[in-house]
């Protein structure tokens, strides 16, 4: 017998050791025998088509074989988790007509157990903010989609997960498949309480509004009652001022307010639809955007107007890129990618153009502390717009710091954000409750950023929308 010849032998007979070994291990849960005859391969190694309804009841026969009984466990250490399914749990669900293997794609495998767990985005997208006031990228489905009560922070996938033993070392079944009341008020309770374990807030906190797409991603809602407030002082504020613009001439009209309002809609809808377009834009994109006229009369003046404009321009241009994308593709890499806070991108991007504001605010405060231009010294609006930009970002700052230490993001993710990441740790040595005081925190930046929407038509501001259209109003009397 050759070299090559008994190389093939030894490892054929290991093999079959190892099947052997294999099948005897999952002699504990799968039945050898099925009403006194020997059961054949085919009895579970066959590919039912669960595209159909009688196929989807024939993998729910199989895998209840065995799911349906008690003995069906594993270990987890020196613990029995149970791994039975009640069919009263799933026979009420609304996934009773869909076979097992549609959601736990990978169990159809030797031997026979999960790696991924059931996969529910397969068929369900991402919600956004709108849903429970945040993306909760962090927490898998099965930790809220599930009635079990205990849940986990995993640090190896940094996933908040369902808990396979509970703090008492009790078994518990991942197998209850009813769906919780996601109204019900009690619902977040899962996490949300004092001193969780799994870096939550201490306190349910409400949606982003609309309004607070001005920096960040938000839903299509107003929210709270105090965006409500901010948005109908913000549309008084408008009306106030084109009543206001109204009482003068508007393209030669001095006399009937109708005629203004259509002289005036005749003069927009006229310069936007005109074969000059292009200059249009161009007049746009450097008066407007790159404030040209502004660096004409002082280069000091302009810095400071750029760096604070651009970047909060250039923050609402990222929250509506985000808004679109994740309504256009909600399961995309784009849409997931730009809604997650903690992605280096996003987290870089947030805490550069923050930079970029503060140092705008610097550069103004040290024009009317020290140098004291004539120009400042009358115009006591701007004091109050920098002051309520100023407390907003510094807001956003302290919170973003304090959102890092609670969820216990990382160090090699939650370094991008180069701000929010020193001050996280810097929190640390200091002994205060931070779960619970994050609520107040976020609810104080909440209140500033609802503040600087309601301020906008009141001050210095309001240019940042009467500049464009007076602009392209006045564009063909040039």
């Amino acid at each position: 017998m050759t070299l090559k010849t008994l190389t093939v032998f030894f490892l054929l007979i290991g093999c079959l050791c190892l099947i052997g070994e294999a099948g005897a291990q999952e002699q504990e849960m799968m039945k050898l025998a099925l009403e006194g005859k020997e059961r054949v391969c085919l009895d579970c190694h066959r590919t039912p088509n669960i595209n159909a309804n009688e196929g989807d009841r024939t993998s729910q026969a199989l895998c209840y074989e065995c799911h349906s009984q008690e003995t069906a466990q594993r270990k987890v250490g020196q613990t029995a988790v149970s791994l039975q399914v009640l069919s009263e749990s799933f026979g009420k669900s609304r996934h009773r007509f869909l076979a097992c293997l549609h959601c736990h794609t990978d169990v159809a495998r030797s031997p026979h157990k999960t790696i991924t767990g059931a996969q529910c985005l397969a068929c369900h997208n991402l919600h956004g903010e709108g849903a429970v006031g945040d993306p909760h990228l962090r927490v898998s489905c099965q930790a809220c989609h599930r009635k079990s009560k205990s849940v986990f922070l995993d640090k190896t996938s940094d996933q908040v997960k369902l808990a396979q033993v509970n703090e008492q070392k009790n078994p518990i079944g991942l197998t209850d498949h009813g769906l919780p009341n996601t109204q019900d008020k009690d619902f977040c309770l899962k996490c949300h309480f004092p001193n969780n374990t799994v870096g939550a807030s201490a306190a349910v906190l409400p949606s982003k509004s609309l309004l607070c797409l001005v920096c960040h991603n938000a839903p299509l809602a107003i929210g709270h009652p105090i965006f409500w407030i901010a948005l109908v002082v913000l549309v008084l504020g408008l009306l106030g001022t084109v009543l206001f613009w109204f009482k003068g001439s508007v393209g030669g009209e001095e006399q009937s307010g109708h005629r203004k309002l259509s002289a005036g809609s005749e003069s927009v809808w006229g310069t936007l639809f005109s074969r000059e377009i292009g200059p249009i834009l161009k007049t746009v994109w450097f008066d407007i955007f790159l404030q040209r006229r502004l660096l004409q009369e002082s280069i000091k003046r302009w810095s400071i107007h750029s760096l604070i404009y651009l970047s909060i321009l250039l923050r609402f241009g990222l929250s509506l890129f985000t808004l679109f994308v994740f309504r256009v593709s909600p399961g995309s890499n784009l849409a997931q990618a730009l809604i997650d806070k903690n992605v280096p991108f996003v987290a870089f991007s947030n805490d550069f153009l923050g930079l970029l504001i503060i140092l705008g605010l610097f550069w103004a405060f040290l024009q009317r502390l020290v140098i004291k231009p004539p120009h400042v010294l009358t115009e006591g609006q701007d004091n109050w717009a920098l002051g309520i930009i100023g407390s907003l970002v510094i807001l956003g700052f302290i919170t973003e710091g304090a959102r890092i230490l609670i969820t216990r993001i990382p160090n090699q993710v939650a370094v991008y954000s180069f701000i929010g990441y020193p001050l996280s740790n810097l929190f640390s040595y200091i002994p205060w409750d931070w779960p619970s005081l994050y609520y107040y925190l976020w609810y104080a930046h909440a209140i500033v950023g609802a503040l600087f929407i309601a301020y906008l038509p009141f001050g210095k501001m309001k240019h940042i929308l009467i500049t464009p259209l007076t602009l392209i109003l006045n564009y063909k009397r040039k």
